[in-house]
């Protein structure tokens, strides 16, 4: 689709100003830590203001700022929010092939940390606050537009800051998109485009190891070594055999493509796709990744002590009291310690709601043969902090990515393919234009 002439609209133009945008977004540096979102807030506010919007700011700490604005609407029902952070993870540049930070426009491609996660789907959504306006659209209820800081340490600047300090700015919608779930190209093998709706989340578990020995000096070997102490630790999680879940929305998003034939013949096992896809085995069960591991003060001296992080993901529902145990028991060492760093559960929403009605429709209608599945998020966000209000909050970022762009979130090279872009505000408005009956006066 090119235009939407009932509407005025030419989306070719429309993605040249998302570019644009995203482009000059792009170069600012939000990485958390430190974040600096205060220069994110200021640069959004500006060109939401510019078009009749007002903007309202919040501080959390110094430069960890939020900032929000609201199309009026006819009040029918409480707001749809349009969420997204504008923090971003931090790069290691020597592994770029390009600047990270200087958006560099090249291959029908946008680079750049954040292009994915999250700043181009910030900018989706900032385009359609700003057609709204320009189309004098009036929704029937408000649509609030919700820049937030933090999200990627934790949200304790961002999310779970407003969550303590500004409740109704939570509680206030019945409805937010946010990150969560996108679409692919071939996913799990699969021969049609599918979009991901995330209506649920892994839980969060970020853990310390610590381990305690005898220290002493190298040249004498002992016992009672903290370093080595740590890596059987280390070791015996790396084998404990955690049960795999086949949960209701992971088993409704596999029967949902094998009645669409999405793999053109018989669907692969269970085993099969856990085996060759990281991403779906790490639906189906809880993980453990080691992100670190320190220890030492002098080439010749055996340590005292030696510690290691974990990034721990539980699935929906799970005990995080539960897992720890589990965890001590499988170490089953009385001097290495398991220390709650960070932890942050919510419940699901609901995948048969209106929005995800709307959101199906909109999908089959722009985008050929495309399914709509529900997906548990392997990552945790923003939305987790919504559920626990009771806001039914979906993972929805709608443009279509093939593996090679999705292994940017997080990693290096991170880039969004233009006519991804144009795809994705296409959606975007339409589910919006459509779950709110927005009519021109």
């Amino acid at each position: 689709m090119t235009t939407t002439p009932e509407l005025g609209i030419h989306w070719g133009d429309v993605t040249a100003e998302i570019t644009s945008v995203l482009r000059d977004y792009l170069r600012i540096n939000t990485s958390n830590p430190p974040g600096n979102e205060q220069a994110a807030a200021e640069f959004l506010a500006p060109i939401l203001e510019s078009e009749g919007y007002e903007c309202e700011y919040v501080e959390a700490g110094p430069g960890r700022v939020s900032m929000r604005t609201r199309l009026h609407g006819a009040g029918a029902a409480r707001p749809l929010m349009l969420l997204n952070p504008t923090d971003v993870v931090p790069v290691q540049e020597e592994f770029w092939d390009v600047d990270p930070f200087a958006a560099v426009e090249k291959d029908g491609m946008l680079w750049g940390r954040g292009a994915l996660d999250m700043k181009g789907m910030g900018t989706l959504e900032l385009l359609v606050m700003l057609l709204f306006k320009r189309l004098n659209l009036t929704p029937n209820r408000d649509i609030v537009f919700l820049a937030v800081a933090d999200e990627e340490a934790g949200s304790a600047f961002g999310m779970e800051w407003l969550d303590q300090n500004e409740q109704g700015w939570i509680t206030e919608p019945e409805f937010a998109l946010n990150e969560g779930g996108m679409g692919a190209l071939n996913l799990l093998g699969s021969n049609r485009p599918v979009f991901a709706c995330s209506p649920s989340e892994k839980s969060p578990l970020w853990l310390k190891l610590r381990a305690e020995g005898q220290p002493g000096h190298g040249s004498t070997p002992h016992g009672d070594n903290a370093v080595e102490r740590l890596i059987r630790a280390l070791y015996a999680i790396q084998n404990w055999d955690r049960a795999v879940t086949i949960q209701p929305h992971t088993a409704e998003a596999l029967q949902r493509m094998r009645d669409a034939n999405a793999w053109a013949g018989s669907a692969p096992s269970l085993n099969r796709l856990c085996q060759t896809y990281p991403a779906f085995a790490a639906v189906t069960r809880d993980t453990i990744s080691n992100t670190g591991a320190t220890s030492g003060i002098k080439h010749n001296v055996i340590p005292a002590d030696a510690e290691a992080t974990l990034d721990c993901r539980l699935l929906p529902g799970e005990s995080y009291d539960d897992f720890i145990k589990s965890m001590r028991d499988v170490i089953d060492d009385e001097k290495v310690d398991v220390e709650v760093v960070f932890g942050s559960m919510g419940p699901s929403s609901s995948f048969e709601t209106e929005m995800v009605s709307v959101i199906e429709d909109v999908v089959r209608e722009q985008v050929e043969g495309a399914l709509v599945i529900p997906s548990t998020c392997v990552g945790f966000t923003d939305s987790r902090v919504l559920r626990r209000h009771g806001v039914h909050s979906y993972g929805f970022v709608p443009t279509l990515m093939d593996a090679s762009l999705a292994a940017g979130v997080h990693g290096h090279n991170e880039r969004t393919s233009i006519e991804g872009l144009n795809t994705g505000i296409q959606i975007l408005f339409e589910v919006v234009r459509r779950f709110t009956n927005a009519q021109r006066l």
